[in-house]
């Protein structure tokens, strides 16, 4: 199993120039608020997935004063080393593996894996539909290269149809919203179909884990609700919708619009579970796209961000106990307190390596 045994940070965030040597299963960070605990955690699963976790722009990501940044890692496995580089400059992007350019980033997704786990994920369960979308997408995406390109796809097609909608006067050209829309069912029915494959096996996952930190069984439910039941339903609901698309000016129905219901006794969990309810659920659902990739061969690197922030010392404790036997290449956390961690460490992993910021 890889793990990451180095990492170089230049101009990234609040690191000039950085290299910390990470070669332990068990990495805790430490130090007072704003040293760069989780952006050190953050630039890991950049290396994973050449974005960052928490920016959705990349000039985010910069040193202030500075033009771009570099972010560097040393991947190994037993006798086998690959150092993965990303460079952004100038509102370009530059991935390179051994120094050799990588063309395509989407070829590159995969290859690495990585789960966080932070403070503003209960958004997951509180927050709106597209959370819970990209959730999903975001599991898909790495553990299939197609659904990734797929969704690339997708996404483009329908900015592209929205756009056009937006600025078209009357009467609209129907010819184009057909192409359009068949682009959208093609690209679209290959995400419904690996949507619907992974619904029938995720809620187990998540309820099993539900019960391991939570430590009782409970009536909850992570339901898929699909657009269409039936792939090849795709266009004709696409055709069937597009009066009010044109009324509305946007793409009203479809895969971007779908939702994940979490539910509780066959209700709303947002409204109707308590705090710690969600935090066990939150946990669950991590845990279950850890094991998802895990019986994919995928062996993600796991990133808590102020898990002690999030839970109870008993749910740390069976989150802990859980992670031990999940045999994970790679744990990286985050606290403010080094003693803290180490006590929680104790009785369930020996080789810490540990960074005090």
């Amino acid at each position: 199993m890889q793990r990451l045994r180095s990492i170089i940070l230049t101009q990234f965030r609040n690191y000039h120039f950085r290299h910390f040597d990470l070669d332990a299963p068990v990495v805790a960070i430490s130090g007072n608020n704003g040293v760069g605990k989780t952006n050190l955690l953050d630039a890991v699963y950049y290396l994973c997935f050449t974005k960052s976790y928490f920016q959705s722009k990349e000039i985010n990501n910069v040193q202030e004063g500075k033009e771009g940044f570099r972010v560097e890692g040393l991947f190994g496995a037993n006798d086998t080393e690959e150092k993965s580089t990303i460079i952004w400059k100038e509102g370009k992007k530059r991935l390179l593996v051994d120094e050799v350019p990588v063309e395509k980033m989407t070829s590159y997704i995969g290859k690495h894996t990585a789960l966080m786990i932070a403070p503003d994920d209960i958004e997951l369960v509180n927050g709106a539909s597209m959370v819970r979308r990209k959730f999903f997408d975001g599991l898909l995406s790495q553990a299939d290269p197609l659904y990734l390109e797929n969704l690339i796809h997708y996404q483009k097609v329908l900015e592209q149809k929205n756009a056009f909608l937006k600025q078209s006067a009357y009467p609209i050209n129907q010819d184009l919203l057909e192409i359009y829309d068949r682009q959208l069912a093609d690209a679209g029915a290959y995400l419904l179909q690996k949507r619907l494959e992974i619904s029938a096996h995720i809620p187990s996952l998540v309820r099993r884990f539900y019960e391991s930190i939570a430590h009782q069984q409970e009536a909850i439910d992570v339901r898929y609700n699909p657009c269409v039941q039936d792939p090849a339903q795709l266009f004709a609901m696409l055709r069937y919708q597009r009066n009010r698309d044109i009324e509305a000016r946007r793409s009203t129905l479809g895969l971007h619009t779908e939702d994940w219901l979490l539910l509780l006794n066959e209700l709303p969990y947002k409204t109707h579970a308590s705090q710690g309810q969600k935090k066990s659920l939150l946990i669950g659902m991590k845990l279950a796209q850890l094991e998802w990739l895990r019986n994919l061969d995928k062996t993600p690197l796991v990133l808590l961000d102020d898990i002690f922030e999030k839970l109870d010392k008993e749910r740390i404790r069976r989150l802990f106990s859980l992670l031990r036997t999940l045999d994970i290449p790679q744990i990286f956390m985050t606290h403010t307190s080094a003693d803290d961690i180490a006590l929680s460490l104790s009785g369930h992993f020996q080789e810490i390596k540990s960074i005090e910021l």
